[in-house]
């Protein structure tokens, strides 16, 4: 049968119709495929920019034989010299005296530049997320403050460490140190989104331990963060922020749980602490908080992809009664967690979130060995405090 027979025979009086529909049809199947692909292309080329940008701000990141050097340093001055070769000098030369606390002032103003910087460089459904998570370094400042407060220290002692980043309004920090009574430093939270850690101040009388009143800024940020990340359309790469701050909330409330048991504290009174999303089931989070021992929370975990990197702490644990190694092991998974992602992702969010997750870990290493060496730690004990993300 010739294509003209064939025309005939459906319908078409000639040739020339049937070609037009059979081109109509290829050019729609054509779009169906083609369409998909150039805004995943599009996509990608959005990502291109800042991704090279990103790569170069990862390329900063202080090189672990760098950090075996600082280590091994034998005083505050030596530290300070070697990061006056990095990217965080600028922010070392406001240091009035070589203290510790200079330092994790210095650190943290870079960090907080670093995701205000980044925060530029993605698509507004996923800055409002990362704009949320600089306040972090508010949620830093209260808990300084009322560290400070509890411990009666004077104001000018306690705004000496405070890091003036973040987004509340420099002033309203300062009324905040100048607090003479936790409830005083509280009430002035009036008007900001922490005033809700009043509803803490019951508990704290009950149990005089900060535990829930930090528990509760942490709540107060992360809760935050989650409904922007939970009210919006889900692509692949809000997905993948999801998922990183997903786990961000269960390391959050992984760590108060084991806080929390160190402490002796009734599960009771501080279940309405565990910050709402995150990985972990809230039933489980809060079923953990029934059990009466560290170790029973560890075991608990079995199963989860926490019980790996916690079981390897709990010797250190066992040996010297501090938890620390325990919330090291998990905040080194939560880098671990960041890197990935960058990889399994290199063309969307991906290098942000792994550059941040290793921002946070670098800062974290500094900080711990500054007041190691101020301390007098040996080198060895230093190390032993250091988080990696290769372990």
């Amino acid at each position: 049968m010739t294509l003209e027979e064939l025309a005939a025979s459906l319908g078409f009086s000639s040739f020339p119709p049937l070609f037009a529909v059979a081109l109509a049809v290829a050019l729609v199947v054509g779009l169906i495929i083609f369409v998909p692909v150039l805004l995943r292309v599009i996509e990608i080329a959005d990502y291109a920019y800042s991704n090279s940008r990103i790569q170069v701000m990862s390329s900063r990141i202080i090189r672990e034989d760098k950090l075996k050097e600082m280590i091994e340093a034998s005083s505050l001055a030596e530290v300070v010299a070697a990061l006056e070769t990095t990217e965080y000098s600028p922010y070392l030369r406001e240091m009035m005296e070589e203290r510790s606390e200079s330092i994790e002032r210095a650190l943290n103003r870079h960090t907080a530049d670093a995701y205000r910087e980044v925060a530029t460089m993605v698509p507004m459904n996923l800055k409002k997320i990362l704009t949320v998570l600089i306040r972090k370094w508010d949620v830093y400042n209260i808990k300084l403050i009322l560290r400070g407060v509890y411990a009666e220290r004077s104001p000018d002692d306690i705004r000496a460490d405070l890091v003036q980043v973040g987004e509340l309004d420099p002033q309203k920090i300062g009324e905040l140190a100048e607090a003479r009574s936790l409830e005083e430093a509280i009430s002035n939270l009036d008007g900001t989104p922490y005033s809700r850690l009043a509803e803490s101040l019951q508990i704290f009388d009950q149990t005089r331990n900060l535990t829930v009143l930090e528990a509760k800024l942490d709540n107060i940020l992360y809760e935050d963060a989650w409904k922007n990340a939970t009210s919006q359309p889900v692509d692949e790469n809000l997905l993948a922020l999801k998922n990183y701050l997903a786990t961000n909330i269960d390391v959050v409330n992984l760590k108060f749980v084991f806080r929390a048991k160190k402490d002796g504290l009734a599960a009771g009174s501080i279940e309405n602490y565990i910050v709402k999303g995150g990985g972990l089931q809230e039933s489980f989070i809060k079923s953990t908080l029934e059990v009466d021992t560290v170790d029973n929370v560890v075991a608990s975990l079995e199963g989860t992809k926490y019980y790996q990197p916690v079981i390897g702490a709990v010797p250190e644990y066992e040996s010297t009664g501090s938890i620390l190694p325990i919330e090291l092991a998990l905040d080194g998974y939560l880098a671990r967690f960041g890197k990935d992602i960058s990889i399994t992702q290199p063309f969307g969010i991906g290098p942000a979130i792994g550059y941040l997750s290793l921002k946070e870990m670098e800062v974290r290493n500094v900080r711990t060995l500054a007041r190691g060496i101020e301390a007098g730690l040996s080198p060895d004990e230093i190390r032993n405090l250091i988080m990696k993300v290769g372990s």
